[in-house]
């Protein structure tokens, strides 16, 4: 791997994948390219401090061509792809029931179609610098909550993609990972304690409640070190396309 690594990552204007974004640069002296609608102020601030180091292209994450823009822009201007991240996503509350069906496809896109998108363009290049792909999952993906019904299901779409990529691209050096990085103190949590009542079952609800109130959800920088870690350095390819927590002792010999 070069001394600066060249990675992409989406979902990076917040939550786990800004401070993935962080760890990228400030401990592995990467050069990142980043693609989202909307630049925040603390995204935006930190792509204004390491100008030299972190591009952004604005797009939307479920549409091929603005991913193809994102890997034509990081290769026109480094030369080379080294690792991807998909941490960008979205969640909705809704039983199956109660699902807005024209929704769908654009929630299928964003949250599972968007890394075909993005890692077959940037599969050419991956290849030559035997490079490292890192899936952001959920452990919502091996669960049936109520109300999670979509979610899940990308997910657990996302899993078996892993799985898939990891068989195929073993012999080309590409490593795959699928990591869970628990339950984070995110948006998403604020968006499960404000809008689950009424659409989650009562006992699920409170499991998140009381998680929150008990200061157990996990600090961004904690997976997020072991995500970056994997994408630049990689993880063991014995282990390529499989789904790990990020806190799986298989993932020891990763140092963060």
């Amino acid at each position: 791997m070069t001394a600066s690594p060249v990675v992409l990552l989406t979902g990076a204007s917040r939550g786990l994948g800004l401070a993935v974004l962080k760890i990228l640069l400030d401990r592995h002296n990467a050069r990142v390219a980043t693609i989202s609608r909307s630049t925040p102020p603390e995204f935006q601030a930190l792509l204004n401090a390491n100008r030299d180091r972190c591009i952004h292209v604005k797009g939307d994450v479920g549409k091929m061509d603005d991913n193809a823009a994102l890997v034509k822009t990081a290769v026109d201007k480094w030369g080379q792809l080294d690792g991807v991240i998909i941490c960008a996503g979205i969640m909705s509350l809704e039983r199956i029931a109660d699902l807005t069906l024209e929704d769908l496809s654009n929630y299928t896109a964003i949250n599972l179609l968007s890394i075909p998108y993005l890692v077959k363009p940037a599969l050419p290049y991956l290849r030559k610098a035997k490079g490292n792909i890192v899936l952001v999952s959920s452990g919502a993906s091996t669960k049936g909550y109520a109300a999670w019904g979509m979610y899940s299901m990308v997910k657990a779409g996302m899993n078996s993609l892993a799985r898939t990529l990891g068989a195929e691209e073993k012999e080309n050096g590409v490593g795959v990972w699928s990591i869970r990085p628990g339950m984070v103190d995110t948006g998403m949590q604020e968006y499960l304690r404000e809008s689950g009542s009424g659409a989650m079952n009562p006992e699920d609800l409170t499991k998140f409640i009381g998680a929150f109130e008990r200061g157990e959800l996990l600090p961004t920088e904690k997976p997020g070190a072991v995500i970056a870690q994997v994408a630049v350095t990689g993880g063991p390819m014995g282990l390529t396309g499989e789904y790990l927590d990020w806190t799986d002792d298989r993932l020891k010999a990763v140092s963060v």
